[in-house]
């Protein structure tokens, strides 16, 4: 089984960079040249370079606070890079600043800068926490939201949540396993009771028979996985639950191919380590989303709604070659990536 993405720290960006900066970094990410340093920092960067960069506006130096898109993101992980990445490319100009490296302190001195012509997005919920806290008067967009309950929002926040909606997973469900009639559905009871009820809902209307079970520590995973056995179809993930962190997947893929049941994972590089399918943003085009929802939102609410954000579904076929499992070209054809 292959390991899935660990978590780590940085930022990246094409930057107009301060003269302090381009001399630390021999000037060769000047204005967006060549790319800036990698999000995941892997030169040996000092903690305070690493906040000189964390505080560098991507824009040209003319730019008003007024016009200015602020971005508060909680840490680095795969999916705020790619958001990341996605919200550059629709929007201009840009701070970004990182909790974990920049500091509350400075968030706050930097978010009292931004005018109400100007916008926030948060990525995560230290981030989110931490412009609620805030009360800022610029208008927010919370993306990626609910990975915790009860996260703190500001008000007047727009939500775009961190889930896909889920009668886009019933959907492909219904395609990709046409047969299957009982869902088991793994939940963490202190952070997932509200999706977990949500998702039980929709897969009643949609003519499905969950079955849930509670795991709240690790310790309780095996038993949850033995009543579940005989008893379900198929093990439907809910992304961002703790049941489904890295150290986890070994026991729960040894019991999807040992019973034959197929796990939907949370996330694409679940698919890779051996899960059946995964439905999940694409989340460079949902950066692109919550980019032009903090544009409109700045601009009052004026013009049209922006395009939402599409999915990326993702299959691995060696995992339903030994699930019995069979696809036609066509069906391979209509995902996004296919892991063999």
């Amino acid at each position: 089984m292959r390991g899935l993405d660990r978590p780590g720290t940085g930022l990246s960006r094409k930057a107009e960079i301060s003269p302090m900066a381009q001399s630390v970094l021999d000037r060769r990410v000047a204005f967006g040249r060549i790319p800036a340093p990698p999000f995941r920092c892997r030169t040996a960067m000092t903690k305070a370079l690493r906040l000189a960069l964390a505080v560098l506006v991507i824009a040209p130096a003319a730019a008003s606070a007024d016009e200015r898109l602020l971005i508060v993101v909680a840490n680095d992980t795969p999916r705020f890079r790619q958001a990341l990445a996605g919200i550059e490319r629709a929007a201009a100009p840009t701070t970004i600043l990182e909790v974990a490296i920049a500091g509350e302190a400075t968030i706050r001195e930097a978010l009292s800068g931004i005018g109400r012509g100007g916008a926030i997005i948060t990525l995560g919920a230290a981030a989110s926490g931490l412009v609620a806290r805030a009360a800022p008067a610029a208008p927010v967009v919370d993306c990626m939201a609910g990975d915790a309950l009860g996260a703190r929002t500001a008000p007047g926040t727009l939500v775009v949540p961190a889930d896909v909606p889920v009668d886009s997973r019933i959907r492909w469900l219904r395609r990709l396993l046409p047969e299957t009639r009982s869902v088991g559905v793994l939940f963490d009871p202190a952070r997932d009771q509200v999706r977990a009820q949500n998702f039980s809902t929709a897969l009643l209307r949609g003519g499905y028979v969950p079955v849930l079970e509670p795991v709240a520590d690790p310790t309780a995973l095996p038993g949850a996985l033995a009543r579940l056995a005989g008893r379900v179809d198929v093990l439907h993930a809910i992304a961002g639950s703790t049941v489904y962190m890295r150290e986890h997947s070994r026991p729960l893929l040894l019991f999807s191919f040992r019973r034959q049941v197929p796990l939907v994972g949370p996330t694409e590089a679940w698919v890779r380590a051996g899960a059946l399918y995964a439905v999940a943003w694409d989340y460079g085009d949902l950066g692109r989303y919550c980019a032009a929802l903090a544009k409109r939102q700045a601009a009052g609410g004026r013009g049209a709604p922006p395009a939402p954000a599409r999915e990326r579904v993702v299959v691995n076929a060696h995992s339903a070659r030994l699930l019995n499992i069979a696809w036609d070209a066509q069906m391979l054809h209509s995902v996004d990536r296919v892991y063999e």
